[in-house]
């Protein structure tokens, strides 16, 4: 699948609902803990994202950054594809844990903090300030430590799970159904209506290389 981990993620380029962790406004602060023991927790997803119904929703790509491109139909379709990390955190404001979707280079600061302040991570508690107005792509984000503890992760509910959540899950047969009738076939319908060329074949969960750079914090 499209998933890769801080020793993989050179090899990928940068690319709601209360689920996600937002600080909207320049200066906004918020104490969180970051429900990781180091960066190797950290998810991160190629993704392609296609039109469902009203709504744009992120698909998980199916290629390595090793694979070739015809791993995934949508990489095989020139779909281009937008590369996230998915940071879990508890949010000490709102009592909820969180995700906080970030660009790949974010993996460089929760490295930075966990070389500072040891791990694991989640026995820190910070403080995180916006420095930034809506809409600003210079918009940077500072990391306070306020105190340390002996807290675990078994200690916090943990947050939605982002693969088949946050970012829709499919393989190779429903995307090949996507490309054909521009939508994903409806739960028990067989995927293999479209083209019968092209679902031929089922590939396996993998991950990409081709990515759109979308490094951009605000």
């Amino acid at each position: 699948m499209a998933r890769f981990s801080f020793s993989e993620s050179e090899n990928y380029g940068t690319s709601q609902t209360n689920n996600y962790f937002r600080l909207r406004n320049d200066r906004d602060t918020a104490k969180v803990r970051y429900l990781i023991n180091g960066v190797e927790d950290i998810e991160g997803y190629s993704m392609h994202t296609v039109q469902v119904g009203d709504k744009e929703r992120r698909v998980n790509c199916l290629r390595a950054y090793n694979d070739p491109v015809d791993v995934c139909p949508f990489c095989a379709a020139k779909m281009k594809t937008t590369t996230k990390i998915f940071v879990p955190l508890y949010n000490i404001d709102e009592q909820t844990s969180q995700i906080w979707e970030r660009p790949k280079s974010y993996y460089q600061t929760i490295s930075a903090l966990v070389s500072r302040y040891g791990a694991p991570l989640v026995r820190t508690t910070f403080e995180i300030e916006r420095m930034g107005e809506p809409g600003d792509t210079r918009t940077t984000y500072r990391e306070y430590n306020l105190e340390k503890d002996d807290a675990r992760l078994e200690d916090f509910e943990p947050p939605v799970a982002v693969l088949g959540s946050l970012i829709l899950d499919k393989n190779a047969d429903e995307m090949n159904y996507y490309l054909d009738h521009k939508r994903f076939p409806e739960e028990g319908q067989s995927a293999r209506g479209g083209n019968q060329q092209r679902s031929q074949t089922t590939f396996p969960r993998r991950t990409p290389s081709r990515s759109q750079d979308e490094d951009v914090p605000f």
